[in-house]
């Protein structure tokens, strides 16, 4: 489970204004005083738009303290996040594009698209970048799968697939959940005061909705005082 993100984050900022739209347009019946543990609030729709902006920021912020090499900075846009970073594997590097990462959605499919770049793209397709898609099978509406998702092979050139499949997999997986904690965060609290979880995401052309719960009894954070 992804914990729940900086207050003050860029990604925080950002799903608290689509908070506030849901709640400005009636878009959502969220609700209006803590809830009690275990007590779930109606699911948060996410356009595939929104949903990208979200997975980006996400996964643009988890590579801040991660020593990776960064690229193309910016500090005029999201507080200077990096925008690429490198992935390194032995003798072998990943260019990945972090702040152009896209999100379609469909019955019961999220799919996330990564792009990337590697000298090696350059001597088989001419260029060096390419796009992986990374497709996680959550549920419907009607057949709701709680937060659960599965997932087949990432498409995209076999060079990059067969060396970085499973961690542009484990890529993508993170920065879906910490935007979906964020979010859920974003919408309300217990009655401890810590953010909603999310517990379920179903999947439509439409785009996602993520179902808020409040933390059930046994996982409550309650405030602690401290004695000196």
């Amino acid at each position: 489970m992804a914990a729940e993100p900086e207050r003050g984050s860029p990604l925080r900022r950002a799903c608290r204004a689509h908070v506030e739209y849901l709640r400005k347009h009636r878009l959502c019946d969220l609700p209006a005083a803590p809830l009690q543990p275990g007590v779930a609030a109606p699911a948060l729709p996410v356009d595939a738009g929104r949903a990208a902006e979200f997975v980006s920021l996400a996964a643009r912020q988890a590579a801040v303290p991660g020593g990776a090499a960064i690229f193309g900075e910016d500090r005029d846009r999201d507080d200077g996040l990096p925008r690429a970073v490198v992935w390194t594997a032995g003798q072998h590097e990943l260019l990945v594009l972090l702040d152009e990462l896209s999100v379609r959605t469909g019955d019961g499919v999220v799919s996330v698209l990564v792009d990337v770049a590697c000298d090696e793209l350059r001597a088989t397709t001419r260029s060096p970048r390419a796009r992986i898609q990374i497709d996680f099978v959550v549920g419907t509406e009607e057949r709701p799968t709680g937060l659960l998702a599965a997932t087949p092979p990432p498409q995209g050139p076999a060079l990059v697939v067969d060396r970085w499949g499973d961690a542009l997999v484990a890529f993508a997986w993170q920065a879906l959940l910490d935007g979906a904690a964020a979010l859920t965060a974003s919408a309300g609290s217990d009655t401890d005061g810590a953010g909603l979880l999310p517990t379920s995401w179903t999947a439509s052309p439409e785009g996602i909705a993520i179902g808020p719960r409040a933390r059930h009894q046994i996982d409550r954070q309650i405030p602690t005082a401290v004695r000196r």
